[in-house]
Protein backbone atom coordinates (compact mmCIF):
# COMPACT_ATOMS: atom_id res chain seq x y z
CA UNK A 1 0.00 0.00 0.00
CA UNK A 2 1.44 3.37 -1.03
CA UNK A 3 1.20 6.60 0.93
CA UNK A 4 0.25 9.72 -1.00
CA UNK A 5 1.51 12.90 0.66
CA UNK A 6 -0.66 16.01 0.58
CA UNK A 7 1.92 17.86 -1.53
CA UNK A 8 2.38 15.05 -4.04
CA UNK A 9 0.75 14.37 -7.39
CA UNK A 10 1.02 10.87 -8.80
CA UNK A 11 0.65 10.42 -12.56
CA UNK A 12 -0.07 7.06 -14.12
CA UNK A 13 0.68 6.71 -17.83
CA UNK A 14 -0.75 3.75 -19.74
CA UNK A 15 -0.14 2.81 -23.37
CA UNK A 16 -3.21 0.83 -24.43
CA UNK A 17 -1.73 -0.38 -27.70
CA UNK A 18 1.00 -2.15 -25.71
CA UNK A 19 -1.51 -3.99 -23.49
CA UNK A 20 -2.71 -6.96 -25.51
CA UNK A 21 -2.55 -10.01 -23.21
CA UNK A 22 -5.96 -11.65 -23.52
CA UNK A 23 -6.04 -13.00 -19.97
CA UNK A 24 -5.20 -9.56 -18.58
CA UNK A 25 -7.90 -7.94 -20.69
CA UNK A 26 -10.43 -10.44 -19.38
CA UNK A 27 -9.45 -9.43 -15.85
CA UNK A 28 -10.01 -5.80 -16.80
CA UNK A 29 -13.46 -6.58 -18.12
CA UNK A 30 -14.36 -8.40 -14.92
CA UNK A 31 -13.82 -5.12 -13.01
CA UNK A 32 -16.39 -3.12 -14.93
CA UNK A 33 -19.75 -2.15 -13.51
CA UNK A 34 -22.94 -2.94 -15.40
CA UNK A 35 -23.06 0.65 -16.63
CA UNK A 36 -19.51 0.47 -17.91
CA UNK A 37 -20.14 -2.86 -19.61
CA UNK A 38 -23.09 -1.26 -21.37
CA UNK A 39 -21.03 1.80 -22.34
CA UNK A 40 -18.07 0.02 -23.92
CA UNK A 41 -19.85 -1.37 -27.04
CA UNK A 42 -21.10 2.13 -27.86
CA UNK A 43 -17.63 3.03 -29.10
CA UNK A 44 -17.62 2.44 -32.84
CA UNK A 45 -13.95 1.63 -33.30
CA UNK A 46 -12.30 -1.38 -31.65
CA UNK A 47 -9.29 0.71 -30.58
CA UNK A 48 -11.57 3.05 -28.67
CA UNK A 49 -13.34 0.16 -26.95
CA UNK A 50 -9.94 -1.15 -25.97
CA UNK A 51 -8.87 2.28 -24.74
CA UNK A 52 -12.02 2.57 -22.63
CA UNK A 53 -11.39 -0.83 -21.06
CA UNK A 54 -7.79 0.00 -20.15
CA UNK A 55 -8.84 3.41 -18.81
CA UNK A 56 -11.40 1.92 -16.43
CA UNK A 57 -8.88 -0.66 -15.22
CA UNK A 58 -6.25 2.05 -14.78
CA UNK A 59 -8.29 4.25 -12.47
CA UNK A 60 -9.38 1.29 -10.33
CA UNK A 61 -5.94 -0.24 -9.97
CA UNK A 62 -4.38 3.20 -9.33
CA UNK A 63 -6.79 4.08 -6.52
CA UNK A 64 -6.29 0.67 -4.94
CA UNK A 65 -2.60 1.51 -4.56
CA UNK A 66 -3.62 3.91 -1.77
CA UNK A 67 -6.59 2.22 -0.11
CA UNK A 68 -7.27 -1.42 0.84
CA UNK A 69 -10.10 -1.62 -1.66
CA UNK A 70 -10.43 -4.37 -4.26
CA UNK A 71 -10.30 -2.74 -7.72
CA UNK A 72 -13.70 -4.23 -8.56
CA UNK A 73 -15.29 -2.42 -5.60
CA UNK A 74 -14.72 1.11 -6.88
CA UNK A 75 -17.78 2.84 -8.28
CA UNK A 76 -17.92 6.30 -9.81
CA UNK A 77 -20.49 8.99 -10.25
CA UNK A 78 -20.37 12.53 -11.64
CA UNK A 79 -20.85 16.02 -10.33
CA UNK A 80 -23.53 18.27 -11.79
CA UNK A 81 -21.22 19.22 -14.67
CA UNK A 82 -20.27 15.64 -15.51
CA UNK A 83 -16.85 15.40 -13.84
CA UNK A 84 -16.17 11.82 -12.64
CA UNK A 85 -15.62 11.32 -8.92
CA UNK A 86 -15.56 8.49 -6.41
CA UNK A 87 -19.00 7.17 -5.52
CA UNK A 88 -18.18 3.96 -3.65
CA UNK A 89 -17.00 2.54 -1.36
CA UNK A 90 -16.75 5.97 0.31
CA UNK A 91 -17.28 9.26 -1.51
CA UNK A 92 -15.70 11.17 1.40
CA UNK A 93 -12.23 9.70 0.83
CA UNK A 94 -9.68 12.55 0.73
CA UNK A 95 -8.44 11.72 -2.74
CA UNK A 96 -9.13 13.31 -6.11
CA UNK A 97 -8.41 12.02 -9.58
CA UNK A 98 -8.71 13.03 -13.18
CA UNK A 99 -8.32 11.15 -16.44
CA UNK A 100 -7.41 12.05 -19.99
CA UNK A 101 -6.69 10.04 -23.11
CA UNK A 102 -5.90 10.31 -26.77
CA UNK A 103 -4.98 7.66 -29.30
CA UNK A 104 -1.98 5.84 -27.86
CA UNK A 105 -1.87 7.24 -24.32
CA UNK A 106 -3.96 7.42 -21.15
CA UNK A 107 -3.08 9.62 -18.18
CA UNK A 108 -4.51 9.40 -14.68
CA UNK A 109 -3.62 12.05 -12.08
CA UNK A 110 -4.20 11.45 -8.37
CA UNK A 111 -3.80 13.90 -5.47
CA UNK A 112 -5.04 14.32 -1.90
CA UNK A 113 -7.62 16.99 -1.06
CA UNK A 114 -6.98 19.35 -3.98
CA UNK A 115 -8.80 19.81 -7.28
CA UNK A 116 -6.83 18.33 -10.18
CA UNK A 117 -7.18 18.33 -13.95
CA UNK A 118 -5.04 16.55 -16.54
CA UNK A 119 -5.05 16.63 -20.32
CA UNK A 120 -3.03 14.78 -22.95
CA UNK A 121 -2.98 15.49 -26.68
CA UNK A 122 -1.13 14.02 -29.64
CA UNK A 123 0.84 16.98 -30.97
CA UNK A 124 1.36 15.25 -34.32
CA UNK A 125 -2.32 15.36 -35.22
CA UNK A 126 -3.54 18.02 -37.60
CA UNK A 127 -4.62 21.38 -36.21
CA UNK A 128 -5.59 22.94 -39.53
CA UNK A 129 -9.31 23.15 -38.78
CA UNK A 130 -8.78 24.38 -35.22
CA UNK A 131 -6.32 27.07 -36.27
CA UNK A 132 -8.99 28.61 -38.52
CA UNK A 133 -11.44 28.99 -35.62
CA UNK A 134 -9.26 30.04 -32.71
CA UNK A 135 -11.93 32.26 -31.19
CA UNK A 136 -13.86 29.09 -30.28
CA UNK A 137 -11.03 27.92 -28.04
CA UNK A 138 -8.81 30.78 -26.93
CA UNK A 139 -9.00 34.26 -25.45
CA UNK A 140 -8.23 37.37 -27.48
CA UNK A 141 -4.87 37.70 -25.70
CA UNK A 142 -3.93 34.10 -26.46
CA UNK A 143 -4.89 34.44 -30.12
CA UNK A 144 -2.83 37.61 -30.51
CA UNK A 145 0.19 35.99 -28.86
CA UNK A 146 -0.18 32.87 -30.98
CA UNK A 147 -0.43 34.80 -34.24
CA UNK A 148 2.75 36.75 -33.43
CA UNK A 149 4.78 33.55 -33.32
CA UNK A 150 6.63 32.23 -36.36
CA UNK A 151 4.44 29.78 -38.27
CA UNK A 152 6.68 26.82 -37.37
CA UNK A 153 6.11 27.48 -33.64
CA UNK A 154 2.37 28.07 -33.76
CA UNK A 155 1.32 24.42 -33.73
CA UNK A 156 3.29 23.63 -30.58
CA UNK A 157 1.97 26.71 -28.79
CA UNK A 158 -1.54 25.73 -29.87
CA UNK A 159 -1.14 22.46 -27.95
CA UNK A 160 0.32 24.32 -24.97
CA UNK A 161 -2.78 26.48 -24.77
CA UNK A 162 -5.16 23.63 -25.53
CA UNK A 163 -3.87 21.24 -22.88
CA UNK A 164 -3.48 23.92 -20.23
CA UNK A 165 -7.00 25.23 -20.78
CA UNK A 166 -8.46 21.72 -20.70
CA UNK A 167 -6.59 20.90 -17.49
CA UNK A 168 -7.94 24.07 -15.85
CA UNK A 169 -11.62 23.59 -16.73
CA UNK A 170 -11.39 19.93 -15.73
CA UNK A 171 -9.83 20.80 -12.38
CA UNK A 172 -12.58 23.34 -11.77
CA UNK A 173 -15.03 20.50 -12.36
CA UNK A 174 -17.21 22.61 -14.64
CA UNK A 175 -15.93 21.72 -18.10
CA UNK A 176 -17.17 23.95 -20.90
CA UNK A 177 -19.56 25.71 -18.55
CA UNK A 178 -16.49 27.93 -18.06
CA UNK A 179 -16.15 30.26 -21.08
CA UNK A 180 -12.77 29.55 -22.64
CA UNK A 181 -12.28 33.21 -23.56
CA UNK A 182 -12.52 34.36 -19.93
CA UNK A 183 -9.14 33.04 -18.83
CA UNK A 184 -5.75 33.32 -20.48
CA UNK A 185 -2.36 31.71 -20.18
CA UNK A 186 0.67 33.93 -20.58
CA UNK A 187 4.06 32.96 -21.96
CA UNK A 188 7.39 34.69 -22.12
CA UNK A 189 9.26 32.98 -24.94
CA UNK A 190 8.62 29.32 -24.08
CA UNK A 191 8.18 29.85 -20.35
CA UNK A 192 4.69 29.75 -18.87
CA UNK A 193 4.30 32.85 -16.70
CA UNK A 194 0.84 32.11 -15.33
CA UNK A 195 -2.87 32.47 -15.82
CA UNK A 196 -5.19 35.48 -15.74
CA UNK A 197 -8.83 34.85 -14.83
CA UNK A 198 -11.79 37.14 -15.44
CA UNK A 199 -13.52 38.21 -12.19
CA UNK A 200 -16.76 36.68 -13.49
CA UNK A 201 -15.28 33.22 -12.92
CA UNK A 202 -14.90 33.74 -9.17
CA UNK A 203 -11.41 32.31 -8.98
CA UNK A 204 -7.95 33.40 -7.85
CA UNK A 205 -5.11 32.91 -10.31
CA UNK A 206 -2.58 32.73 -7.46
CA UNK A 207 -4.21 29.53 -6.18
CA UNK A 208 -3.15 27.52 -9.23
CA UNK A 209 -0.10 25.56 -10.30
CA UNK A 210 0.41 24.20 -13.81
CA UNK A 211 2.90 21.83 -15.42
CA UNK A 212 3.65 21.11 -19.06
CA UNK A 213 5.15 17.70 -19.79
CA UNK A 214 6.34 16.43 -23.20
CA UNK A 215 6.11 12.65 -23.54
CA UNK A 216 7.71 10.35 -26.11
CA UNK A 217 8.38 13.09 -28.63
CA UNK A 218 4.74 13.47 -29.65
CA UNK A 219 2.41 13.82 -26.67
CA UNK A 220 1.85 16.96 -24.63
CA UNK A 221 0.47 16.67 -21.11
CA UNK A 222 -0.76 19.46 -18.86
CA UNK A 223 -1.55 19.19 -15.15
CA UNK A 224 -3.48 21.75 -13.12
CA UNK A 225 -3.93 21.79 -9.35
CA UNK A 226 -5.73 24.29 -7.15
CA UNK A 227 -3.05 24.31 -4.54
CA UNK A 228 -3.17 27.58 -2.62
CA UNK A 229 0.35 28.11 -1.28
CA UNK A 230 1.40 24.44 -1.32
CA UNK A 231 4.32 23.44 -3.51
CA UNK A 232 3.80 20.10 -5.20
CA UNK A 233 6.05 17.31 -6.35
CA UNK A 234 5.05 15.21 -9.33
CA UNK A 235 5.88 11.53 -9.61
CA UNK A 236 5.05 9.28 -12.52
CA UNK A 237 4.90 5.63 -13.49
CA UNK A 238 4.26 3.70 -16.65
CA UNK A 239 1.39 1.46 -15.66
CA UNK A 240 0.06 -1.84 -16.90
CA UNK A 241 -3.03 -2.06 -14.67
CA UNK A 242 -3.05 -5.02 -12.27
CA UNK A 243 0.44 -5.95 -13.42
CA UNK A 244 3.17 -3.33 -13.06
CA UNK A 245 3.98 0.30 -12.24
CA UNK A 246 7.45 1.28 -13.38
CA UNK A 247 8.79 4.70 -12.33
CA UNK A 248 9.54 7.11 -15.15
CA UNK A 249 11.38 10.43 -15.20
CA UNK A 250 9.39 13.51 -16.15
CA UNK A 251 10.79 16.41 -18.15
CA UNK A 252 9.07 19.74 -17.62
CA UNK A 253 9.00 22.68 -20.00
Amino acid sequence: MNHLRRNEIQLYFAYPEQITDSSLLRRYKSLLSDDELAQMPRYYFARHRHQYLVTRALIRSSLSNYYPVDPVAWRFDKNSFGKPQIGQPDKTLPIRFNLSHCDGMIVCGIVRDYDIGVDVEDSQRSTRAALTSLSSYFSTEEIEALEKLPTKLQKQRFFDYWTLKESYIKARGMGLAIPLRKFSFKFHADKLEGISIHPDLGDNADDWQFWRIPMDGRYRVAVAVSSGSSEFKLRAVKSVPLQSNDPIHLNFI
